[in-house]
């Protein structure tokens, strides 16, 4: 058996390392194709979520928009604002509920101590009837999905009167 030189020593070192080189970049060629293969897969999910939830977002309001389309319908036959009243409440209603049917909580916020995360003040109203930064009056309601405020209530928030007096009144007898 005859030895091997130094030469062919490095020359079978160098061939197993191109090899093992060779293979490694098709294991990282693969790994990019299946990294690119799973963005495409899961881009192809958050369309289809997306568009399966806005389909039901519309499945549940095109009811509503019939009901307008029927109580509009009937205020041009008929002169009697209450049936045209009680339909448009009907409808309100029925909004109201398939929106709930999504996942939208509202709430108000009336006696609760103000708080910014759920409520944006639209005025400071002086008062000696109600603890300080309490919420006396709503404008409009605010609204929750998940747990998360998507719309603040507006609201009118009691600050102590000063000095007992309030626009030139005083509380002589």
């Amino acid at each position: 058996m005859k030895r091997k030189g130094p030469v062919t020593r490095l020359r079978e070192a160098s061939k197993e390392k191109d090899d093992e080189i060779k293979a490694l970049k098709d294991k990282y060629m693969r790994a990019v194709a299946d990294m690119h293969n799973y963005r495409k897969f899961m881009d192809k999910k958050m369309a289809d979520f997306r568009r399966s939830t806005k389909y039901e977002f519309f499945e549940k309001v095109i009811p509503v928009l019939d009901s307008f389309d029927r109580a509009l319908g009937s205020a041009e036959d008929d002169s009697n604002s209450e049936h045209f009243y009680k339909g448009v409440e009907i409808i309100y209603r029925q909004l109201k509920e398939a929106l709930k049917s999504l996942g939208l909580v509202e709430f108000s916020g009336i006696g609760e101590v103000f708080d910014p995360s759920r409520h944006e003040a639209i005025a400071m109203v002086p008062t000696d009837t109600q603890p300080e930064n309490m919420v006396i009056e709503e404008v409009h309601k605010g609204y929750i999905v998940d747990g998360r405020v998507i719309k603040p209530a507006k609201v009118f928030v009691s600050k102590q009167k000063e000095g007992g007096q309030e626009d030139g009144e005083n509380n002589r007898d």
